[in-house]
């Protein structure tokens, strides 16, 4: 069993986004899921209540944890409660703010292994555009800015349930992910 962590200090980088549509991308690859809810917002648990999901989700950490292949933590921003996980994938948007964050709290998850995701990148600003394929070549995943994403959490959900204008793409971002996660 894989335990994947989506973690980062900051709030707002697509954390919840990135955990549906990966547990997604390990579902639809042939993999049993479960994705476990651990932000107070549960936003995951109210995407799951749309009942088209095709795995579960689930409030905390459940007493006893199902015979799945991937199980998948969605957590709060939160630099006190680091993910007792192997891996971390570490969602931040292409911003010096969000670099700074990452990069103080990078301290706490060095003996993880970490995968920086630079999320929702907007390829039309230069600015963004220039720090995300910085942080590319030294090795970051890089998730565009698509509003397939949206869209299928607004129907709860995900990009592999659709067949729509950038959800191809956006399965391939995500299937590469898991590429990642599952041979190092």
């Amino acid at each position: 069993m894989r335990r994947v962590a989506f973690w980062s200090p900051k709030g707002g980088v697509g954390k919840t986004t990135l955990a549906l549509n990966f547990a997604a991308a390990a579902y639809f690859a042939g993999n049993k899921v479960l994705v476990c809810d651990m932000d107070p917002q549960q936003s995951a648990i109210d995407v799951f209540q749309e009942k088209q999901l095709p795995f579960s989700v689930v409030p905390g950490i459940p007493q006893v944890i199902p015979n799945v292949d991937f199980v998948i933590y969605d957590h709060a921003p939160n630099i006190e409660k680091i993910p007792a996980v192997e891996t971390i994938v570490l969602p931040m948007r292409a911003s010096i703010l969000d670099l700074k964050a990452v990069n103080r709290s990078f301290r706490l998850i060095r003996d993880k292994r970490v995968i920086k995701c630079i999320n929702a990148v907007d390829t039309r600003r230069q600015e963004e555009r220039v720090l995300a394929m910085k942080l590319y070549s030294e090795g970051a995943h890089l998730i565009k800015d698509r509003s397939i994403y949206v869209r299928s959490l607004a129907q709860g959900k995900t990009v592999f349930q659709q067949d729509v204008y950038g959800s191809r793409d956006a399965q391939n971002e995500l299937n590469r992910l898991l590429e990642r996660i599952i041979n190092p």
